[in-house]
C-alpha cells in the first residue's frame, strides 16, 4: 500500500514536529497543500499562540504556516484500506 500526502490536502492530520505550539505534543491540523521541501498547514492552536505573543488581532481570518520537512518529526493521518494482500 502507498500512501500519498498530497491525497490528505484538506484532510486532518496529526503533526509533532516545530516549536510553534508545543514541540513536546502531537497536533490536530489541517493540510492545506504539499511541496517538494515541506508542507502549509492551519492550526488554530497555532494562531492563538501568535495572537496572544503579539497581543493584536491578525489582519487575516485564517493563517497557513509552512512546516520545512527537516522540523517534521511525524504526521500521522487516518486512511481506508484498500483491502489484504
Amino acid at each position: 500500500m502507498e500512501i500519498e500526502l498530497r491525497r490528505l490536502i484538506g484532510h486532518q492530520v496529526i503533526v509533532m514536529g516545530p516549536n510553534f505550539v508545543d514541540n513536546a505534543k502531537l497536533q490536530s491540523v489541517k493540510l492545506l497543500a504539499v511541496e517538494e521541501a515541506g508542507i502549509w498547514i492551519e492550526s488554530q492552536e497555532a494562531v492563538d499562540k501568535i495572537i496572544a505573543s503579539l497581543q493584536k488581532k491578525p489582519s487575516t481570518e485564517g493563517l497557513a504556516f509552512f512546516l520545512p520537512y527537516g522540523q517534521i518529526t511525524a504526521i500521522v493521518a487516518g486512511f481506508e484500506p484498500s483491502g489484504i494482500e
